[in-house]
């Protein structure tokens, strides 16, 4: 779908002010908030891999497809989340996402078997990280025009702030207590942030043409935002960008979710580990908003490329197993993940009009939890199998290499949404 308003206009209701501050920025802070808590489960999740394997005797392999199950349910809601986000408005979605992430975290406290582990953990988890990305980073991206990839490395700085706070607080609880405890007190806190975020997060005010827009998009029933992805995959450009963030996924998240393992199994300590993974965090802050920044000089492409280079040479560096190049490693490997995140939205937004990009980010969101499930996923299977990580770190590179040539072929022609 296609009208004539474009993003570069000036954007209703941005000279609205809170406290002082323009209101597309508190949207922004608002959303950096909601990933702060909506991707606190992606690292503290590498923290109870080992010890959820120890306490049930479970293999790394059975632990892990928790969190591919989670990225798979994900990747099957985001489009038709998306949908919903641009027909209803981002609220009524990311709300009960927040309170079913929240409560599935609480409740994975309580787990006795592998099914719970899975529906908690899994299912649940995955179901409430469907909704805050992609309807955050659409709707910042709605409330943004010159300072889009500005604005959405602020917000990226939400799961940055994540990946160094989570880690360490779950390490700290489980010394004192145990990853139960952990998973109850994490959960509490995305309930205690993220429904007050949730209510305030809200799309601009529209435009006539938009208007129009939103009544015809109103007779659709709830049920066609499931009939927006089959559409959107007839779009060889929209395979293409599904295809990128897959293969970027499937080799960094492989690292991500495997690296503290990985340096334990070499003999670095637990918390050290966990450090690194900390290190690896503050500088995929500074990516996030650095690359974000970056890509509205010279685009999203480039921006992507680079941070495919960073990732690869860090991936090198790991593998080399020498604790100084490994500690230097998780800094350009930080900045070339947090660079990444915010992506999604900016690849779409140069491809998609305003009024599309909750979907149209969606899809190329499910991309990157399907590499996201595949990752993790393939890195336990290999360890189990060969007893190292030297294959997987191995493939992992494959992949970002592969995701570097899809890139350089990426055309920056228009996408037509489905009607």
């Amino acid at each position: 779908m296609s009208i004539s308003n474009n993003n570069q206009n000036r954007i209703a209701g941005s000279d609205k002010k809170w406290f002082g501050l323009p209101f597309p920025w508190v949207i922004t802070v608002m959303g950096a908030l909601l990933l702060f808590v909506a991707y606190s489960y992606n690292y503290v999740f590498a923290v109870f891999y080992k010890p959820i394997a120890d306490d049930f005797g479970w293999s790394r392999a059975v632990v892990s497809v928790a969190y591919t199950i989670c990225s798979v349910a994900a990747a099957l809601l985001i489009v038709p989340m998306g949908y919903w986000a641009d027909r209803y408005g981002p609220r009524r979605v990311i709300l009960p996402c927040v309170i079913i992430s929240g409560i599935s975290m609480m409740a994975a406290a309580k787990i006795t078997n592998l099914w719970e582990l899975y529906l908690f953990l899994g299912v649940g988890v995955g179901i409430g990280r469907a909704g805050p990305f992609v309807c955050g980073v659409s709707t910042i991206a709605k409330w943004h025009d010159k300072k889009r990839g500005l604005a959405l490395g602020i917000a990226s700085m939400g799961t940055g702030i994540s990946s160094i706070v989570f880690p360490l607080v779950a390490t700290s609880l489980m010394k004192n207590h145990d990853w139960r405890f952990a998973s109850f007190v994490i959960g509490i806190i995305i309930l205690v942030i993220g429904i007050p975020v949730a209510i305030v997060v809200r799309n601009p005010p529209e435009t006539e043409e938009q208007k129009t827009f939103s009544r015809k998009m109103s007779k659709n029933g709830l049920l066609d935002g499931w009939k927006v992805l089959p559409r959107l995959l007839k779009n060889p450009a929209f395979l293409t960008i599904i295809m990128m963030f897959i293969t970027m996924y499937t080799g960094s998240q492989m690292i991500v979710n495997h690296l503290v393992n990985y340096a334990t199994d070499i003999g670095i300590t637990a918390l050290a580990a966990a450090a690194m993974m900390s290190l690896m965090g503050i500088a995929g802050t500074a990516g996030r908003l650095g690359m974000a920044a970056i890509s509205d000089r010279i685009g999203a492409k480039r921006d992507a490329a680079v941070c495919c280079i960073l990732l690869i040479i860090s991936i090198f560096l790991l593998m080399s197993r020498i604790p100084a190049l490994m500690w230097t490693a998780t800094v350009p490997f930080g900045i070339g993940f947090g660079g990444i995140v915010p992506l999604q939205s900016t690849v779409m937004a140069e491809r998609v009009e305003p009024q599309d990009l909750s979907q149209a980010t969606g899809g190329a969101s499910m991309g990157s939890l399907i590499g996201s499930a595949l990752g993790p996923w393939l890195g336990g299977i290999i360890f189990d199998a060969t007893g190292s990580y030297l294959l997987a770190f191995s493939l992992a590179a494959a992949f970002l290499i592969a995701a570097f040539v899809i890139i350089m072929r990426l055309s920056t022609a228009k996408i037509q949404m489905p009607e």
